[in-house]
């Protein structure tokens, strides 16, 4: 029998729906991490409020996906590149993983890994292995690693993460001038960003880039700087007051206050793995007044 994994001080494994939740109250920042889908559900740096929304009516229960913090998204995105894969988004967010290491440092910094334990077998989607790293602080890098198995694989994967914002409709994306979308919401009319991107109606936009990017939410006095690699689409996506009631998950009332801004391979930019071939995505997310 394996020996329980030591925790370090200030961390703790909870029982949530059925789901292992890893919890981390350091000097630096509080965390929170299902092992349902490695699925990073809070972080509040020192000195700040939460940085991720989390719908009041998520569920943990293992298996089932949760709605807000970062779904992590993969081995395809959406229905897949033929359109009928099932389940949407893959099956990382819905899958165990296992904790591997846990550490916190003198000035409170937490780093984490998590491999994929769970896996499924669809045609043209073996994935060999994959591992979350996590390091949270005043700032928070998360980095997915995915390796083809046997077969080639054609990656689509993303950090489906859900920013807490004071009024969507208020909130502005920097960082995306010249760079252009699709407008999945319109279909899948072609545009071009503006450097200052606002919201006014549902958005499921896919821009062909992944610039560094500031998410400015003037009525919390904040700004998201957000820096991406290994990335080579952005999507920004929340649903309105039209689209709402379709999501169960989502209460009505709750559209204004988060928008989704992913770091992602997917929408026409799927990486090619060859046999044992491995691509990293990575997500930088830090806070500034302002």
């Amino acid at each position: 029998m394996t020996a329980p994994m030591h925790l370090p001080e200030g961390v703790s494994l909870h029982e949530r729906e059925g789901a292992r939740v890893l919890k981390a109250h350091t000097p630096a920042c509080e965390l929170e991490i299902s092992l349902s889908g490695a699925h990073v559900t809070s972080w509040i740096p020192k000195g700040h409020s939460e940085t991720m929304w989390l719908s009041p009516l998520a569920t943990f229960t293992p298996s089932s996906h949760i709605r807000g913090g970062v779904p992590l998204i993969g081995p395809w995105f959406g229905h897949g590149r033929s359109d009928n894969e099932e389940p949407q988004h893959g099956w990382f967010r819905r899958a165990q993983w296992a904790l591997t290491s846990v550490h916190v440092d003198p000035n409170g910094v937490v780093t984490a890994a998590f491999d994929l334990e769970e896996q499924h077998h669809y045609p043209g989607f073996e994935v060999g292995a994959a591992r979350l790293h996590v390091r949270a602080s005043a700032t928070l890098d998360l980095s997915l690693t995915v390796t083809a198995g046997e077969q080639p694989l054609e990656l689509e994967a993303a950090f489906h993460t859900y920013f807490l914002v004071q009024d969507v409709r208020e909130a502005r994306l920097e960082g995306l001038a010249g760079v252009p979308f699709t407008d999945a919401a319109r279909g899948r009319a072609a545009g071009v960003g503006t450097e200052n991107q606002t919201f006014a109606a549902p958005t499921d936009l896919v821009f062909e880039a992944a610039p560094p990017l500031v998410l400015a939410d003037p009525r919390a006095n904040r700004r998201i700087e957000i820096a991406q690699s290994g990335a080579n689409r952005t999507v920004v996506w929340t649903p309105w007051r039209e689209d709402v009631a379709s999501t169960a998950d989502i209460p009505d009332e709750e559209w204004t206050r988060f928008v989704c801004v992913e770091t992602a391979v997917s929408e026409g930019g799927a990486v090619p793995l060859a046999p044992g071939e491995a691509h990293t995505l990575t997500a930088h997310y830090s806070l500034t007044r302002g």
